[in-house]
C-alpha cells in the first residue's frame, strides 16, 4: 500500500473558466509522484527558479505590469537585478543569485498597486 502511494502521480494543470461555461487549458499538464515533487522542492536551485518566475509574473507579464504603478526606472532596475541573479544562479552561485532576486522582489513589494 505504501509503495502504491509513493508511486501515485499528481497532475498539476491550470484551467480557466470562460464566460460560456467552457474551460480552456492554459498550461501543459505536469504529472509527478510525491517523491519527484519533494525532490523538486528540495533541489538546490529551487529558490532561484521560483524567484525568477515570481519576478516575471509581477513585473514582465502584461497582467503584472497593469497591477502595479511601476516607473520605467523601477522596471529597468528589476530587470537588471533579475538578469544578474539568473547569471549568478546559472554559474552555481546560488546564494548570491538568490540575494539579487530577492532585491528585485523587494522593489516589487514596495511598489504601489493600481
Amino acid at each position: 500500500m505504501l509503495q502504491a502511494m509513493v508511486n501515485k502521480k499528481f497532475v498539476v494543470d491550470l484551467l480557466i473558466g470562460l464566460r460560456d461555461g467552457e474551460f480552456k487549458q492554459v498550461r501543459d499538464s505536469k504529472c509527478m509522484t510525491e517523491a519527484e515533487y519533494q525532490a523538486y522542492l528540495n533541489s538546490p536551485d529551487y529558490l532561484c527558479k521560483y524567484y525568477q518566475n515570481s519576478i516575471w509574473k509581477e513585473s514582465e507579464r502584461e497582467y503584472g505590469k497593469k497591477q502595479y504603478k511601476y516607473t520605467q526606472a523601477d522596471l529597468d532596475k528589476i530587470k537588471s537585478l533579475k538578469d544578474e541573479g539568473k547569471a549568478l544562479c546559472d554559474a552555481g552561485k546560488l546564494k548570491e543569485g538568490e540575494a539579487k532576486l530577492v532585491e528585485a522582489i523587494k522593489i516589487i513589494s514596495h511598489t504601489r498597486m493600481n
